[in-house]
């Protein structure tokens, strides 16, 4: 009985240990259903300030990239600028003043406009059609320049021996001319748009040593309205007077006429028109009146380069706006076809890609100076010379070895001593015009100081250029 009384305990312990167990294990059960609740409730929190912060986040950063998309090519547009006015800077080593409103660039603003040059350089007078240009250096293009001349990005600044260049333009190309005209500074020229480059050469007075060789010529600007200039000192260059009327500066053309006679053109890097002679070069010429070249015949005189136009750009180019600083003149280089690389630009009056092109070692180039009226073989006839005097320089008679006969201003006679046929500026030929062969030629053994004479018929390899006024 007392063994059944302690089995009967020890199951009864047993009960109460099952009972104990089974309450531990339903208490750990419900603490850990709680645990889990509150594990979920906290992380429903954090999921839902999570997914707030989410949205947050791409809101902020979409309205970045927009931002940043809009005003990029703002951005854009302002770092070419600098690096443009850069890249002058190095080239020209400019020091001018900043202009006082420098942020569009644009024509007629109503601020103050701090001009580039101060070499009272004559403003280029620009005819019916013309359009004003200056070259981008950093996109390797034309763009339309700023008639107001302002120190970032100028149109010119002869003291820095950058000269002014204008255009002619299609009618109608990839733009129209009406839109060229109209549109704002810094406009992109497209280069299949351009039909002809013009240079501006400001009148002005000079001062030359006699009998010294190559040297640097002493120039003045000066403004029409001031009485001529005739010595002992200074003589205002006969190029800047043209049928009896004073004038502020010509234009000339930057390379040879180019093309062919039905389609003329004045281009670089382009095949020059030669084998023509003077009658056909003067007839064809024109064609630059009218839509397709845009030239009105009230308000221009295109023609063939006269000599002392010829002599006009030679004297310039030997002063301190042109290859020559300290009373020292750089050697222009023979002509190079890429006229905008730097082995072409050293070729230019200039020695950048402002100047004029092919003076020196490009193709021999016919001139208007003529032995007293005789027309030779150019196609002309006795009438024409007779009334039309105003188109050519006419020297009195004499033989190809008389120098004297020169005038002033036209790179002739100013250039002795001569010897052999050869002048003491840089060793250049010199021959000068006679009967047989009245007309002048220009550019002969690769030097713009040279000079010959010719018949006035056709030649292989004579050309010819214009100029403007």
């Amino acid at each position: 009985m007392e063994e059944n009384k302690k089995n009967e305990i020890v199951s009864n312990e047993e009960v109460t240990d099952k009972k104990t167990k089974v309450k531990k294990t339903v208490k750990n059960s419900k603490t850990k259903k709680e645990t889990k609740v509150k594990k979920e409730t906290i992380q429903d929190d954090t999921i839902e300030k999570v997914s707030l912060n989410d949205y947050k986040f791409p809101i902020i950063l979409l309205s970045v990239i927009i931002a940043v998309v809009i005003l990029m090519p703002y951005a854009f547009k302002g770092i070419k600028k600098l690096d443009e006015m850069d890249l002058l800077e190095k080239i020209f080593n400019k020091n001018d003043e900043i202009p006082i409103d420098s942020s569009n660039n644009q024509e007629n603003s109503e601020q103050t406009v701090v001009k580039a040059d101060k070499s009272n350089a004559n403003a280029p007078v620009l005819k019916n059609g013309m359009i004003p240009v200056r070259y981008n250096y950093i996109q390797k293009k034309w763009v339309k320049a700023d008639t107001s001349n302002p120190s970032t990005n100028s149109w010119y600044n002869y003291g820095n021996s950058e000269w002014a260049n204008a255009i002619l333009v299609k009618e109608y190309g990839t733009k129209t001319r009406d839109y060229y005209l109209k549109a704002k500074p810094d406009t992109f020229i497209n280069d299949e748009d351009i039909l002809a480059f013009f240079v501006w050469i400001p009148r002005y007075k000079y001062s030359i040593a006699p009998s010294t060789g190559l040297q640097q010529i002493e120039i003045t600007f000066e403004d029409k309205s001031v009485a001529k200039s005739k010595g002992p000192n200074y003589i205002t260059h006969p190029a800047f007077t043209f049928d009896n009327q004073e004038l502020d500066g010509i234009w000339v053309g930057k390379f040879e006429v180019t093309g062919n006679m039905n389609g003329m053109t004045i281009l670089p890097n382009s095949t020059a028109i030669v084998n023509q002679n003077i009658a056909n070069m003067i007839n064809n010429l024109q064609g630059f009146y009218g839509n397709n070249y845009g030239l009105n015949s009230d308000d221009a005189n295109i023609k063939l380069m006269k000599n002392i136009e010829w002599g006009a750009v030679v004297y310039l180019t030997n002063s301190k706006y042109g290859i020559c600083k300290a009373n020292k003149c750089n050697t222009m280089t023979g002509y190079y076809y890429d006229y905008s690389s730097d082995e072409g630009m050293a070729t230019s009056t200039t020695g950048n890609i402002t100047g004029v092109y092919s003076m020196n070692n490009g193709l021999m180039e016919y001139v208007m100076g003529n032995n007293n009226g005789i027309v030779g073989l150019s196609g002309l006839n006795n009438v024409w010379m007779s009334e039309n005097k105003k188109y050519y320089d006419n020297y009195s008679d004499g033989v190809a070895t008389d120098y004297s006969r020169g005038i002033l201003g036209d790179a002739t006679n100013e250039f002795a001593p001569f010897n052999d046929n050869v002048s003491s500026w840089n060793s250049s030929h010199s021959v000068f015009i006679d009967n047989d062969n009245p007309w002048f030629i220009r550019d002969i053994n690769s030097s713009i100081y040279s000079f010959s004479n010719y018949t006035g018929a056709a030649h292989q390899r004579v050309g010819f250029r214009l100029s403007l006024s």
